[in-house]
């Protein structure tokens, strides 16, 4: 990193966060680096004005970082408080000297508790039983076990391992999919992306954990939907970006594959008139995987060590090749 030691600066280093946060927390991070400016805002139009002198931003993945870029010359770091840097990899990012790091391995424990919670809600049919309880109907639904079946984890980085971790538990069959192939203690057979189609024909359940890149868009499309089991359950709990939703809605109003589960989606808030509201076999929740009450926690602990570093030109973690995407 091309940066002097803060200590020689005659300047306070600057950082910038978009997202709001309350002043006991922005001391917090002041106190990691003395002397420096620490500044949060709302939105990134909300920051536009400040970031001129700043040294570094820290956003999320899903938002625009170029206006932010084009009013901040200084900037040399821009750090994701997401794994996804989907938005952040501009052609000013991929062309200026700035480090880029995400927060990936604070969502992977959490994310892959969430994605039990939906798998075994379907199995289990817990939303039926539900809406019986509410309408006080006492009817036992028909859910199934878990126990022998086939489970296809596409993305197979620290979030799909630490699903994999959770379902050895459950006795069934994990078949990672990933860029490139390697030994995965965690899974029973590995493949490539390339061999998707030699996967999903096996698979009951399908659990998308792809990263947002080039190569991802739209990776779940009618033709993958064609390939799965009648029976399959799709999950995602990655990036709406990586399923093509007209696709995946029709396979589920035809017939196609049985259900999904899904906590990111194309457009957010989801519309009131979008075809999921009335799905009876989609289990929804508000793009929440990530947060649990501790979440800020884990999240700014990594922020402030990557802030330190960076005050001293050391090396950050998680830094993304910004030419692959991750």
């Amino acid at each position: 990193m091309d940066l002097k030691n803060f200590s020689e600066r005659k300047i306070a280093m600057k950082l910038i966060i978009i997202n709001s946060l309350s002043e006991e927390r922005l001391e917090e991070i002041r106190n990691v680096v003395p002397g420096s400016v620490v500044e949060s805002y709302k939105s990134p139009k909300d920051a536009l004005d400040h970031v001129s002198d700043a040294d570094a931003i820290a956003l999320w993945g899903f938002q625009n970082v170029q206006p932010l870029l084009e009013k901040a010359p200084k900037v040399r770091w821009v750090h994701s408080l997401s794994d996804g840097v989907e938005r952040l990899l501009t052609p000013d990012m991929r062309n200026r000297p700035i480090t880029l790091t995400n927060s990936h391995g604070v969502h992977d424990s959490i994310v892959a508790e969430h994605t039990m919670a939906l798998l075994l809600a379907w199995t289990r049919q817990l939303p039926v039983a539900v809406r019986n309880q509410e309408q006080h109907i006492w009817k036992r639904p028909k859910g199934i076990s878990l126990a022998g079946k086939t489970i296809a984890i596409v993305g197979f980085g620290g979030i799909g391992r630490a699903i994999a971790k959770r379902l050895k538990a459950f006795d069934v069959s994990i078949l990672a999919i990933k860029k490139h192939k390697s030994d995965e203690p965690l899974a029973n057979e590995v493949f490539t992306q390339e061999e998707i189609g030699k996967v999903l024909p096996r698979a009951d359940v399908v659990i998308a954990a792809l990263p947002t890149t080039s190569d991802t868009e739209k990776f779940f499309g009618a033709e993958e939907f064609e390939l799965m089991k009648k029976e399959a359950l799709f999950i995602n709990i990655s990036r709406a970006s990586v399923v093509d939703e007209p696709a995946l809605i029709a396979a589920l109003s035809d017939g196609t594959i049985a259900a999904a589960a899904l906590d990111v989606f194309s457009k957010e808030p989801l519309p009131e008139d979008h075809p999921f509201w009335s799905m009876g076999n989609v289990i929804m929740t508000p793009h929440v995987a990530s947060f649990v009450p501790d979440f800020w926690d884990k999240l700014l602990k990594l922020l402030k060590e990557n802030f330190l570093a960076f005050s001293k030109g050391e090396t950050l973690q998680n830094v993304i090749d910004k030419s692959k995407g991750y």
